[in-house]
């Protein structure tokens, strides 16, 4: 497997700028890997801050531990504006890692 493919995989399967760390281009990677991960982290506070609001009114009794009860509430509060924002940055970080890993090992 030729050096752009293995590049290429690497960022799609473990994480955007990984293959360029493979490529040893590291500053490179950061530009994939720092936005990806404050996304990650910006992600992850608002889907704990939900879950914590969902476990303290399962505990107060204001809804039922049911599963569909907590879909419906999780529906009705809607999705949050900066949790796909977060998601949105994840994602085209990932894509155009892996395609500029691509692209960057064919150039070598």
């Amino acid at each position: 497997m030729n050096r752009a493919v293995s590049a290429a995989l690497i960022s799609a399967l473990v994480f955007p700028g990984a293959g360029h760390l493979y490529l040893r281009r590291g500053a490179r990677a950061c530009l994939f890997l720092l936005p990806t991960l404050a996304a990650a982290v910006v992600f992850l506070n608002d889907t704990m801050a939900q879950a914590s609001a969902i476990a303290a009114q399962i505990m107060a009794g204001t809804i039922s531990a049911d599963p569909l009860a907590i879909a419906a509430r999780l529906e009705q509060n809607g999705g949050s504006t900066l949790a796909t924002v977060a998601v949105t940055v994840m994602v085209v970080c990932w894509i155009v890692a892996t395609v500029d890993a691509w692209m960057l090992g064919r150039a070598r």
